[in-house]
């Protein structure tokens, strides 16, 4: 991923991470919400920084163009100076490196002189204002902040003095903040032509694992950035706070969310991150499938969520036929479906607020039905029967109820049951119907039908337009034999990834002027579009480690490398929906 950005760049930010920490910055140098700076989930460490270079502060003013990939880069220009910002994340460091670059414009020597303001702000995710106090260590190229045990470094390999005294500042980037600042930091240099300096802002506790690099790609017209750089988006999710796991949104949503990590696993394992996924799975087994793992170690919140246990099946399910799974999975899978109860017509019983739309109260919901009658048939469960038979109880006459309820909202979780395949062919192109016209939206797929009295076009989740959504609506429409409605909605989606979070997709828009609404990185957005594209667009459906099948829609044309199934790579061209394998592998591939 590489964006090259000279003009208005403060309508775009970016996020760059490692296993430990994220910096988020608007690319226009600026850190313009509470949600700016430095992160380690679910503490904050750096509210910002800014550098004065010969009396120039570094800012939008001297800035001449931004990059923006696994680095951020700012290009800033003085009347004697050529200065590149460089930030990057790398996996040895717990924190964020700076790197400055200097170039001399004049013939002469040049002295510089430059000064470091650091806005310190350690607190709890949660918090705005910690009124609690800091403590200033000085030793040999290095400042450590404190407060609560918890550390910020703000070092050098380079000498530096520290000038003035200590001081804290308010200011309200939306909600008043309050930083601390440690006085500031100079450095002098005496240069010719080039010349550079590098600072680290770090923490005391790291996590220095690295993620696999797999090698792999999707070409194919229109949508082969949104499935490149979904994959990144994924792997810039990733955390090793307490064990590994994906938290369900940048800047905001900074813990382990078990619907949002198994909706993501899809995409993780169509993208051959099985280990990581293995990892992530058995984390939550470990924790008896809580609804959420908190990052926070000293929070007793324990939340229930009634999707957790059926999509941990589906999850798992999809890991055991491309990789493996292991013990402790294998238990929970049992422990899960202990948590299964139908009532006398089939339906399944769950917490009124135990669904994905957790901002409602919502019984017997169509959701929940149709991830229990997956989850059974994957275990083969003796229920499977009475759940298909509860299925029936949501079928209308144009549609499929919401919920069992209320018999006057339409809603988009039908689509869920349709990606399953969980009603015939003729029911389902019925019921797409609905979807294409009343719930397709110019920015992705709507929660709330456009004719319903209670619909807004901003409401959570009474109208707005989800990256989960629309990948739901994709792959229910190819699910069918739609695949031109299918490629529509994730076209949908694509227009995202230029645009407020560069190579991400956000959480939720409005949808009627695609404003962000939530996130602006979204893990289950990410997720879903590369196992929509791999499982429903090309068509691979992988039964087991050795064996895989191939059946792409009609007149698609793209090439698929680097494909892994369990220790394989498959490499796949698809020419008018025909595929051919472009390697040897390993297995056997039936072509259907």
């Amino acid at each position: 991923m590489k964006y090259h950005i000279s003009e208005n760049p403060q309508e775009n930010k970016g996020v760059i991470s490692n296993l430990h920490c994220f910096l988020n910055r608007n690319l226009d140098t600026g850190f313009k919400t509470k949600w700016s700076g430095m992160w380690s989930p679910p503490y904050k460490y750096l509210d910002y920084y800014a550098f004065k270079i010969n009396g120039d502060w570094l800012s939008p003013e001297t800035l001449q163009a931004t990059e923006y990939g696994e680095e951020m880069v700012f290009h800033h220009e003085t009347d004697s100076l050529r200065i590149k910002e460089k930030i990057k994340a790398p996996a040895t460091v717990p924190g964020i490196q700076v790197k400055l670059e200097f170039e001399n414009k004049l013939e002469n020597r040049k002295a510089v002189h430059i000064v470091l303001e650091a806005g310190v702000d350690i607190r709890e995710k949660s918090v705005d204002v910690d009124d609690s106090e800091y403590d200033l260590e000085k030793g040999p190229n290095r400042l450590t902040i404190s407060r609560k045990q918890k550390k910020l470094m703000i070092s050098s390999k380079e000498e530096f003095k520290k000038h003035g005294e200590t001081y804290e500042t308010d200011h309200f980037p939306g909600e008043r903040q309050i930083c601390f600042v440690p006085g500031h930091i100079s450095f002098k240099k005496d240069m010719e032509d080039k010349d550079s300096l590098e600072i680290e802002f770090t923490t005391s506790n790291g996590a220095f694992g690295e993620l696999e690099n797999i090698d792999q790609s999707l070409e194919l017209e229109g949508l082969t950035r949104l499935f490149n750089y979904s994959i990144v988006s994924m792997k810039n999710l990733i955390y090793d706070r307490n064990g590994m796991g994906i938290i369900a949104g940048h800047p905001w949503f900074q813990s382990y969310w078990a619907r949002d990590a198994f909706w993501t696993i899809l995409g993780l394992i169509d993208a051959g991150y099985f280990e990581l996924s293995e990892d992530i799975l058995t984390r939550f087994a470990e924790e008896e499938l809580p609804g959420k793992i908190n990052l926070d170690p000293s929070s007793e919140e324990n939340i229930e969520r009634s999707d957790t246990y059926p999509l941990f099946i589906i999850a798992a399910d999809k890991l055991e036929r491309h990789f493996r799974t292991n013990d402790v999975i294998e238990e929970a899978k049992e422990k899960a479906v202990q948590n299964l109860e139908i009532d006398e017509d089939g339906v399944a019983s769950h917490d009124k607020d135990g669904t994905w739309m957790d901002t409602l109260e919502r019984e017997k919901a169509v959701d929940i039905q149709s991830l229990w009658f997956e989850a059974a048939k994957i275990e083969d469960l003796d229920e499977k029967k009475d759940l298909k038979k509860g299925l029936e109880r949501f079928k209308d006459s144009d549609y499929v109820k919401d919920n069992l309820q209320s018999q006057e909202v339409h809603s988009i979780n039908p689509a869920i049951p349709l990606m399953f395949g969980h009603f015939n062919q003729s029911e389902g192109l019925s019921f797409l119907k609905k979807i294409n016209a009343e719930f397709s939206s110019m920015y992705g797929a709507r929660t709330r039908s456009v004719t319903d009295p209670g619909y807004e076009a901003e409401g959570y989740h009474t109208g707005s337009s989800w990256g989960l959504t629309t990948g739901w609506a994709a792959a229910a429409n190819i699910k069918y034999g739609q695949s031109t409605e299918g490629m529509n909605f994730l076209e949908k989606l694509n227009q995202f990834i230029d645009r407020n979070q560069l190579g991400a997709l956000p959480e939720v828009v409005n949808s009627e002027n695609g404003e962000s609404l939530g996130c602006s990185e979204q893990a289950w957005s990410a997720g879903l579009m590369v196992h929509v594209i791999d499982t429903y667009l090309l068509g691979i459906n992988v039964e087991n480690p050795e064996k895989v099948k191939i059946n792409p829609v009609n007149d698609l044309n793209c090439i698929r490398t680097g494909k892994k199934i369990g220790d394989n790579n498959l490499d796949i061209k698809v020419v008018d929906g025909e595929p051919e394998i472009l390697n040897n592998p390993d297995m056997e591939v039936i072509i259907e």
